[in-house]
């Protein structure tokens, strides 16, 4: 979220903006507070939060609220002020203030352990913040006039934190003429007609005579005075006469040195900022008062000063808006209305730690918060006082976990990535290595299968949240809950259940508690086919097993039994080796009953001509950087057919790596898509022996790049064929977007053209004759016909027919079927005349959701998701959902939605996909089975995790679906029938 700062100033400003803005400033110049009456916070419905040391007195949180209004994401930083090794600070640039940057790159330049975005600020004309920056006692960039001036959030020298709104005096006074001029601004590019002062906190350069205003008719020419005379008292004392005389609203820029003034500038290019000094610019009345008051020689005296004292400002940083004060919400200034990403520092009424926290919104799951809604939520997480700084796009928050050696963006920007900002909050850890505090026992997976095992690995910290080292052959690993053995750090279960481990290290504990899966009903690869050339090895990647409920487990790949077929190559560590046979074979993996296979393939067979270089609007071209000279055109040339495509270049100029590309294009669409999976592109090049780099751009399906060798050297005048082999670990389809010349030598500087002709695809040989052993399937042990035993009953879930003419057929159909049970589910609304016509009055109708229904041992709720989710239909429906999922005393539970939670037409909110999902797990871990019945365009059933999701078509008369249930007790069972 930018905020100009001309839209503070500016009297065209829009009238609504103007009005609030009119408010805020009222209230801020009077130091008063516009108390929020009450603040509507919406219903929540679930949370979750984490946690984890950054450094000493450094706690980054990340809670989860789902809410009636959708999910809050919040990350928060609490910062111990007590604690001597923890410290807030400023982020900008290494370049200066006028270089934006992401949030991620200021932590890494400054080598602090987290950071959020700062201050609001302006794009034009010369990115800058708006408001306060403060470093140990040094203003970064100047408050505002009181009048105007935004609160500040501030850290005094004894490490007290306060928000205020900052007052500053500012001004240079030369000791020879003892005249003073007041600075408006430092390191700000607001109004170029005010008094700057631009430090090496700016950047390298001045703002120069880009920055010239409109040239204006001279006072002493509208005074008849044309002969360019400047009189004694408008001179001051004489020595810039001529100067004054000749000025016309240029930029003047006074260059200042250790205190003595170096140069005058008027209307000249920008300048160097010195390292030891600064430089005032202006212009109009502005440089008229300084070009009469100060002269090349000078020494000069600056002259800064803020209340509160600049002398005991630690670090301060200016917002929006005062929304928290004295514990009750606040507006003071700013209120970007509305729901958006936010930012803020709030501060605990004891005034000992800092709360750091950003929201994120305009996501599909996170949909942002109100400037007072984020006030309450600062509120609850402990502070008494709080500032929101700037948000919406810019909201970032970056940290550097303590055992990972980059910092990353924890949040979800709003704009899909970080965007680059003027300045920020630092936090900083300067605490000593300690001595070993405490252990973490980490694995990949925490699910597992009996006869798999687990490798463990130790971590250690000191006192103040530092890595230690750990002598890992030193770590004692014990377990309990199952049959097992532990050989070094490897864990093998041999038998179901929840399995701790507890790992020993110098008498320093920790534990991890797993789960042991039952037997592997099925093996998933990564991937069915594998293509590489002969004498090339890939990675088979991580396989996973399926056990009886659906749950899924990472095996490793000693655990499994690997064969291969078609004398290809062999797998060792997971890693398949092919050897020099070009052909067709598989890679068979097994572990007890369960196997897959992957089907392999070396080398190339079949080439397929994709383009003959006949059409040139197939082509465009293009060139890097912009002063490389490039074109193509058709001739009458070729290897193939009737015409090549010439690509011409001059390499000539420049010292940066020079490229020409000839631009692939299908119709609209972005490159040429080769059709299959193609292992190698060939093509025919007639040379120009300049020895230049021949090369190509290929894109997958995920939108990855994937750069190609034709010829590492263009070293031949004459046709010649080279190939290109396409990357192995590419997602097909791909399309091939540029082939170029490049020349990464800046010494050499050439001109030249190539031809090209007869584009091929490669393909590896056909499977079709390969033999592999059949895999085991997954089968669901519940999707079998079974018998009503004493006691028992049996259901069914149909569609209620059509009472229109000509549907007679199916009704009778339908009603045969509801005779041969004891209860009936009906999705639709009840049809009394239809239900006299039923043996059985036990009949459910799914059409008024939200409603319940009970029958013996079955719980069957009807809900509704049509609006894209629960939460969007009716948010009260997870309220009812909770309490009767968690009071439910049946043994089945029945869950009808409109919609998949999953996949295409599913829940918009993925993360209530996610939660509806994992409240249903729990529910199966207590002992019943779940089922979740969806309407769809076919019958089908998948298992995950325990529970069932069946897509049932109700829309298809001709095809229409009955799921038969038998019910004896905790055992049901299920078959899908026409």
């Amino acid at each position: 979220m930018v905020l100009k700062e001309s839209d503070i100033l500016n009297r065209n400003i829009r009238k609504v903006f103007l009005f609030l803005l009119i408010i805020g400033i009222i209230i801020a110049s009077s130091n008063s507070y516009l108390a929020v009456e009450a603040v509507n916070m919406p219903y929540e419905i679930y949370r979750t939060s984490s946690s984890e040391y950054l450094g000493s007195g450094i706690l980054y949180e990340n809670i989860r609220r789902f809410t009636s209004d959708g999910w809050w994401n919040i990350n928060v930083i609490r910062v111990d002020l007590t604690d001597e090794y923890a410290e807030i600070g400023g982020l900008f640039s290494n370049k200066g203030l006028s270089n934006r940057d992401t949030v991620s790159n200021l932590v890494k330049e400054k080598q602090a352990v987290a950071g959020i975005n700062g201050d609001f600020f302006n794009y034009n004309p010369i990115p800058h913040p708006i408001g306060t920056m403060i470093e140990n006692g040094e203003i970064i960039s100047s408050p505002p006039e009181k009048a105007y001036a935004p609160p500040t959030f501030y850290l005094d020298i004894d490490n007290v934190p306060d928000i205020t709104f900052f007052d500053r005096s500012m001004q240079i006074t030369s000791l020879n003429s003892g005249q003073s001029l007041r600075i408006n601004f430092i390191n700000k590019a607001s109004y170029m007609e005010y008094v700057t002062l631009l430090n090496k906190h700016w950047g390298t350069s001045s703002f120069g005579k880009k920055y010239n205003g409109e040239p204006i008719k001279l006072d002493n020419e509208a005074n008849g005075n044309s002969n360019g005379d400047v009189n004694e008292e408008t001179n001051g004392n004489g020595n810039n006469g001529n100067l004054l005389n000749s000025y016309n609203n240029e930029m003047v820029e006074m260059v200042v040195i250790d205190n003595i003034v170096s140069e005058i500038r008027i209307g000249q290019d920008a300048v160097t900022i010195p390292e030891n000094g600064f430089i005032i610019a202006t212009r109009g009345e502005k440089a008229k008062e300084l070009l009469t008051k100060f002269n090349v020689g000078d020494e000069v005296k600056l002259t800064l000063g803020t209340s509160p004292n600049l002398e005991n400002i630690k670090f301060a940083i200016s917002g929006g808006s005062i929304i928290l004060k004295d514990g009750n919400i606040t507006n003071t200034n700013i209120n970007i209305a509305g729901k958006h990403p936010r930012t803020g520092i709030g501060i605990t009424k004891d005034r000992k730690e800092l709360i750091i926290a950003t929201i994120d919104g305009r996501d599909s799951s996170f949909v942002g918060v109100s400037q007072e809604i984020f006030g309450a939520i600062l509120k609850d997480l402990g502070a008494y006082d709080a500032i929101n700084l700037d948000g919406g796009g810019s909201t970032t928050m970056v940290i550097k976990p303590v055992d990972e050696q980059v910092a990353k963006v924890i949040n979800k920007p709003s704009d899909g990535g970080e965007r680059r900002v003027v300045n920020g909050v630092g936090v900083f850890s300067n605490a000593p290595k300690g001595e070993l505090s405490y252990i973490k026992i980490t694995t990949d997976d925490t699910n597992m299968f009996a006869n798999t095992s687990r490798k463990f690995t130790i971590k250690g910290y000191d006192q103040y949240h530092n890595p230690i080292e750990i002598d890992q052959n030193k770590v004692e690993y014990a377990f309990e809950g199952v049959e097992g053995e532990i050989v070094g750090n490897v864990f093998k279960a041999k038998s179901p259940g929840k399995a701790i481990i507890k790992a020993n290290y110098e008498g320093i504990t920790s534990t991890i508690e797993l789960k042991v899966l039952d037997e592997i009903k099925s093996i998933i690869f990564p991937t069915d086919k594998l293509s590489l050339h002969a004498n090339e090895n890939k990675t088979i990647g991580a396989a996973y097993g399926m056990d009886k409920n659906g749950f899924k487990a990472k095996i490793y790949a000693e655990d499994i039994d690997w064969t291969t077929t078609g004398n290809i190559g062999y797998v060792e560590n997971g890693v398949f080796y092919s050897n020099g046979n070009i052909g067709t074979g598989a890679i068979t993996g097994r572990i007890g009953k369960a196997l897959n296979n992957i089907l392999v393939s070396v080398g190339s067979g079949e080439a397929k001509l994709i383009d003959g270089f006949e059409d040139i609007n197939k082509f465009s071209s293009t060139v890097y950087p912009e002063y490389v000279k490039g074109s193509i055109e058709l001739v009458n040339e070729s290897k193939e057919g009737n015409k090549g495509l010439k690509l011409r270049y001059d390499f000539t100029e420049g010292e940066d790596n020079r490229a020409a590309y000839i631009i692939f294009r299908t119709g609209e669409q972005k490159g040429l898509t080769l059709d299959g999976m193609p292992n190698k592109l060939s093509l025919w090049v007639k040379g120009d022996n300049n020895k230049s780099w021949l090369r190509g751009t290929i894109i997958d399906k995920n939108g990855k790049d994937y750069t190609i060798d034709f010829a590492k050297s263009i070293d031949f005048s004459d046709w010649k064929q080279v190939s290109a082999q396409i990357p192995s670990d590419v997602a097909y389809p791909i399309a091939l977007e540029k082939i170029y010349v490049v020349e990464t030598n800046s010494a050499k500087k050439y001109t030249g053209e190539i031809l090209i002709d007869g584009l091929r695809a490669h393909y590896p040989p056909s499977y079709n004759n390969v033999e592999v052993p059949t895999p085991t399937n997954f089968t669901d042990v519940k999707n079998v016909k079974k018998e009503v035993v004493s006691n028992g009953f049996s259901f069914l879930i149909s569609k209620l027919p059509s009472f229109e003419k000509g549907q007679e057929g199916l009704k009778d159909k339908i009603t045969n079927k509801a005779n041969a049970h004891e209860l009936n589910v009906f999705i639709g609304k009840a049809n009394q005349e239809f239900n006299k016509t039923l043996k059985s009055k036990n009949i459910i109708n799914i059409a008024t959701p939200y409603k319940t229904n009970r029958y013996k041992n079955l719980m069957i709720i009807d809900a509704s998701s049509a609006k894209g989710g629960i939460r969007a239909t009716n948010y009260k429906q997870w309220i009812w959902l909770q309490n009767g999922l968690s009071n439910a005393k049946e043994d089945h539970i029945f869950l009808f939605l409109d919609t998949p939670i999953f996949g295409s037409g599913g829940f918009t909110d993925k993360l209530e996909a996610e939660l509806l999902h994992n409240t249903l797990v729990e529910t199966f871990e207590k002992g019943k089975t779940v089922w979740v019945i969806y309407n769809g365009n076919s019958t089908k059933v998948e298992l995950k995790d325990g529970i069932r999701y069946i897509e049932f078509n109700n829309k298809d008369i001709e095809n229409l679906s009955f799921i038969e249930f038998v019910v004896n007790g905790k055992d049901i069972t299920y078959q899908v029938m026409k």
